[in-house]
């Protein structure tokens, strides 16, 4: 082997390097490069994450003004496992507050996986733009296709498995069950479900959720088995195992139908079908999407429960003083500086009456009449049926104390919402479930106004029971025996087909008024505007028919003021319309089973449990 140091000088030419000097250089070369790589290279972005697919709803639409879930796939190209923060973001938001984000707060994604992670966001008629971010820069953000797509009402699916052991039923948009929430707060725009098989890939807290969803009044169409059988559901849905063809679990109702290859083979569903079907063309969103009486009447529960809180001003006092400040520095100083002549005693005089009269200011005009830091919550209670509740809170959390402040949500697959009113500053987003909550720093003597939804269990009795339903074709009568947990003090009212009803307690069971009133008369609120005249015993009023307006969808008021009285129906010029379905309202102090621990709370509830043809008793009279 040859040297490669014996290499004739004359075969080196001006500026080449020797073989040996070549070796050197590339060493030194690999040595600046690692270095180079060790210094910058740990700067250099990862993209730990890609975003493979994006869902919203149960058919790829969203409901404005409420909570929406949304799925998103997440894969992990790298050889190295994600666990992290993953954040959904409203971008753009119009509305102070609104760009909150929602946040998982310990993801994990291992190398190579994919994974689902759900957020149940409230989505406004504003919010279009959605951003999925993991990391701080740019490179770890991922702009969301929005969907536009919106429905009014809720919305008829049925249920598909990953595998091939669903028969597509044509004229009905399908939903992956594997992609059902953990909690029956996600199922808010979920009315009904066809459903041919028994998911295998739920696991107990996905089928608990599907119970509380069918509980708080879902229906449920049953297709019997491939093999002609009724499906055989496990224990936890052991009620779905009732031989009869129609029957109720909790508020919602169960029917069985033979296998059928198109909707409109199942009797009710082609109706039903198109009161959800999503408008396609929905980037502007219709008119009677910003005004759906029940989006409507939330917003004004909020608006009403942060007027509740209002200062008992001492204005005659505050007008004296501000007539007195006027007199001492015209012509009280002026007088006194033409008498003196010294201009330091008339700056300090000055000085001394400006900051005398702010400390007065300050002491009379602060808000520190008995008020104290307090959480008021309203509530809508659905009774699921199995000692447990489904929870519609709208709260106000008022501080006197400006600070940071951690709000958990309680109970079972919780989300909350901030409202648009809030001033401060939100430190922590809206933590995902199960563990949610979010932390915000409340400016002194304001409030901090959300909603939350949740499912809690319930020690106390807060049932309904049909004593007495007749009816025939018209409602006539309706007699119930309500729950040990729900006073005697209650107000209870019974809404079908616009008209309430006033129940009675007898001492053993409540009774309905034999006459009955249109909805706007019984239950209407001042708007907003005519606040400043109203009694603050007033206000309550505004949140019953506020509360009663988002349970049953009927609108109680116009937006600009009181409604007129809606004149009697002539019998002999309209028949009344036949009795299919009605709620039963009851209203009432909420038990403090039902109340957070935090914050000193208080608040009222109304529990809502529907009643239909299916439990009437007896055929009334002609």
């Amino acid at each position: 082997m040859r040297d490669i140091d014996s290499v004739p000088s004359g075969l080196r030419t001006s500026g080449q390097l020797p073989w040996g000097g070549r070796m050197c250089a590339l060493g030194a070369l690999r040595k600046v490069f690692c270095v180079f790589f060790l210094v910058f290279g740990l700067t250099v972005p990862v993209f730990a994450l890609e975003v493979r697919e994006v869902r919203w709803g149960f058919n790829n639409a969203v409901k404005t003004d409420s909570f929406n879930l949304c799925s998103i796939d997440l894969i992990n190209p790298t050889s190295t496992a994600f666990q992290g923060p993953i954040q959904l973001i409203p971008e753009g938001s119009l509305t102070r507050g609104g760009t909150t984000p929602w946040v998982d707060l310990n993801f994990y994604v291992g190398p190579g996986e994919t994974r689902t992670v759900q957020f149940v966001p409230f989505v406004s008629p504003y919010d279009n733009e959605w951003s999925v971010v993991w990391g701080e820069g740019q490179q770890d953000r991922y702009s969301v296709p929005w969907v536009n797509r919106s429905i009014s009402r809720r919305v008829t699916v049925q249920f598909q498995a990953a595998r091939a052991v669903s028969a597509p039923i044509t004229g009905i948009e399908v939903f992956h069950d594997e992609d059902f929430p953990i909690g029956a707060s996600g199922t808010d725009a979920l009315g009904g479900v066809v459903l041919d098989h028994v998911p295998q890939r739920w696991d107990a807290v996905r089928t608990r959720a599907f119970r509380d969803w069918l509980g708080r009044g879902g229906r449920l169409y049953l297709i019997q088995g491939r093999d002609g059988k009724p499906l055989d559901f496990p224990a936890a849905l052991s009620e779905l195992n009732f031989p009869g063809d129609r029957f109720s679990v909790g508020q919602g109702i169960v029917t069985r139908h033979p296998l059928v290859k198109d909707a409109g083979e199942i009797p009710g569903l082609v109706s039903e079908l198109s009161t959800s079907i999503a408008d396609p063309n929905s980037q502007n969103f219709d008119y009677n999407e910003f005004n759906d009486p029940a989006n409507e009447a939330a917003k004004q529960v909020l608006e009403t429960m942060r007027a509740m809180i209002r200062p008992n001003h001492n204005w005659a006092l505050i007008f004296l003083l501000a007539i007195i400040y006027l007199l001492v520095l015209f012509p009280g100083i002026w007088l006194f500086s033409r008498k003196r002549g010294d201009f330091r005693v008339t700056y300090a005089l000055i000085l001394g009456t400006v900051v005398a009269f702010s400390w007065f200011y300050a002491e009379i005009g602060k808000r520190g009449y008995g008020e104290s830091t307090g959480l008021r919550e309203v509530m809508l209670a659905y009774p699921l049926g199995n000692q447990r509740l489904a929870l519609q809170k709208y709260c106000s959390l008022f501080v006197t104390e400006g600070g940071q402040y951690s709000i958990q949500a309680e109970g079972e697959g919780a989300v909350q919402a901030l409202d648009e009113g809030f001033s401060g500053r939100v430190t922590l987003g809206m933590v995902n479930r199960p563990q949610a909550g979010f932390s915000a720093d409340i400016p002194p003597y304001s409030s901090c106004s959300f909603r939350e939804s949740t499912v809690v269990p319930s020690q106390g009795d807060y049932s309904v029971q049909v004593k007495t339903l007749e009816a025939g074709p018209e409602f006539k009568k309706l007699e119930v025996v309500l729950g040990a947990g729900i006073p005697a003090t209650a107000q209870v009212y019974f809404v079908s087909n616009g008209e309430v009803y006033s129940l009675s307690h007898n001492g053993t069971y409540w009774q309905s008024s034999s006459q009955a009133t249109p909805i706007s008369n019984t239950f209407n609120y001042e708007h907003s505007y005519y606040w400043r005249q109203l009694a603050p015993e007033e206000f309550e009023k505004n949140l019953v028919a506020s509360l009663v307006q988002v349970a049953t969808r009927y609108s109680v008021n116009n937006s600009y003021g009181a409604v007129e009285d809606t004149p009697p129906v002539d019998p002999a010029e309209d028949t009344p319309p036949a009795f299919e379905s009605g709620q039963l309202l009851v209203y009432c102090n909420a038990p403090p089973e039902l109340l957070p621990s935090q914050y000193s709370p208080s608040g009222k509830v109304m529990f809502v449990s529907n009643i239909d043809s299916s439990m009437v008793t007896a055929s009334a009279s002609p």
